[in-house]
C-alpha cells in the first residue's frame, strides 16, 4: 500500500483524510451551515464556540432541557442532510425530526478544514498529527464537563465556589454556634413540621439569622415557609458548603441539627473567609449583624429553653464573636496581598 493510498483510508472525525480541495470546500461549507442551524450563530472563536457546545453535549444538562432544546433545532434542509450524513456521530448528530446537529468533533473538524484550505494545491491532506491534536482538544473539552460537578462541590466546601454564601444560611449557623449546638445531647431539635412545637423551635434560630441577614444585604429575608430547620433553604444551603461539618441527623421522627465540636473553630474560619469575599462588608458591619443577631437569638430563646434545647452563654458567645471578628479581619487582609501582589504584577 502506498502512501497516498493510506491517506485515502484514513479520516479525520469521519471526513476522509484526503479530500480534492473543492471537496473540502464544500465539506466546511456545509458544516458551517449545520453550525448555524444548530446554535443560532455563525462560526466565530474556536474556544468560545466549543464552549457553545455544552448546549446539547454537558452530561450535567438536565433529560427535560435537553428535549426542549432538540425540539428547537429547525428541520435540515434535504442537501444538507445528504452532504454531512456520511460523517455520522460524533460529528454530526440526527437529532430526531429531520433536524441534524454538530458540537466538539464538528467544531473541530471545520478548524481542521479551515487550516488545510488555505494551503496551495489541488488537494488537501489531513495529517495524522492534526487528527491526534484535535483528539486531545476533544477529549480535554469533555473531560472538563465531566468534572466539572466534582469541582463545583470542592470549590463549595472549600469556599472557593463562584458565589458567597447565602447570609441567610451564615446566619443560621451562627446560630447554632451562639447557641453552643455541637453535639446530640446539645443539637436543636426540629420535630415534625405539623407539629405544634416546629415553627417555635424555628423561629428561635430564624429570628437571629434573618436579622443577622438583613444587616449584612439590606433585605428583609425570605418567606416565612423558608424559615424552617427541616427542609428550609437557610440548612440546606448551609449543609451543601459544609457537610460535614454541620450535622442533620434524624432520631425517631425528629432531626437534630448541630455542629459538631470538633469542627467548630474550621466552620467560624469557613464563615469569616466567606464573609471577607464580599467587597462591602466591614468588620464593624459584621460586628453589628452579630450583635443584632444575638439581641434576636435571646428574644425568642424561651422557645429552645422551653424544650430544654437553650444552652447558650454571654461569655461564650463574646468569645465566639472576637473569633469571627479576627479570622475575617485576617481572610480580608490576606485577600487584599494577594490582590496586591496581583496588580504589581
Amino acid at each position: 500500500m502506498t502512501h497516498r493510498e493510506s491517506d485515502s483510508v484514513r479520516t479525520a472525525f469521519g471526513a476522509p483524510a484526503v479530500l480534492a480541495k473543492s471537496e473540502a470546500t464544500a465539506l466546511l461549507a456545509d458544516l458551517s451551515h449545520l453550525w448555524r442551524l444548530t446554535y443560532g450563530q455563525a462560526v466565530g472563536d474556536p474556544l468560545a464556540d466549543l464552549a457553545k457546545c455544552k448546549k446539547f453535549f454537558d452530561p450535567l444538562t438536565r433529560g427535560q432541557s435537553l428535549r426542549e432544546r432538540l425540539a428547537e433545532l429547525p428541520s435540515t434542509p434535504t442537501a444538507l442532510r445528504r452532504g454531512l450524513s456520511r460523517l455520522g456521530p460524533p460529528t454530526v448528530i440526527d437529532g430526531g425530526d429531520d433536524a441534524l446537529l454538530v458540537g466538539v468533533e464538528g467544531r473541530l473538524l471545520i478548524e481542521i478544514l479551515e487550516a488545510e484550505i488555505t494551503v496551495d494545491d489541488d488537494f488537501i491532506v489531513i495529517s495524522p498529527s492534526s487528527v491526534t491534536d484535535a483528539e486531545h482538544k476533544a477529549l480535554a473539552v469533555y473531560r472538563s464537563w465531566c468534572v466539572a460537578r466534582l469541582t463545583q462541590v470542592i470549590d463549595l466546601r472549600s469556599g472557593r465556589g463562584k458565589e458567597v454564601m447565602q447570609a441567610i444560611s451564615v446566619g443560621v449557623v451562627l446560630a447554632l454556634l451562639v447557641n453552643r449546638s455541637d453535639g446530640p445531647e446539645k443539637a436543636v431539635v426540629q420535630p415534625d413540621p405539623d407539629s405544634p412545637e416546629s415553627e417555635l423551635i424555628s423561629s428561635a434560630v430564624f429570628s437571629g439569622a434573618e436579622r443577622f441577614a438583613k444587616v449584612i444585604t439590606g433585605s428583609d429575608g425570605r418567606s416565612t415557609s423558608e424559615q424552617r430547620l427541616r427542609g428550609g433553604y437557610g440548612v440546606s444551603e448551609a449543609r451543601r458548603r459544609l457537610a460535614p461539618k454541620l450535622a442533620v441527623a434524624k432520631r425517631g421522627g425528629d432531626v437534630l441539627v448541630y455542629i459538631p465540636a470538633v469542627h467548630r473553630a474550621e466552620v467560624v474560619d469557613f464563615i469569616a473567609r466567606d464573609l471577607a469575599r464580599r467587597p462591602g462588608l466591614t468588620e464593624d458591619k459584621l460586628a453589628v449583624a452579630f450583635d443584632q443577631l444575638a439581641i434576636a437569638f435571646r428574644a425568642k430563646s424561651g422557645n429552645l429553653a422551653h424544650q430544654s434545647m437553650n444552652f447558650e452563654r454571654p461569655a461564650d458567645t463574646m468569645d465566639l464573636r472576637a473569633s469571627l471578628l479576627s479570622s475575617f479581619t485576617q481572610s480580608r487582609k490576606k485577600g487584599e496581598g494577594r490582590s496586591g501582589s496581583t496588580v504589581g504584577a
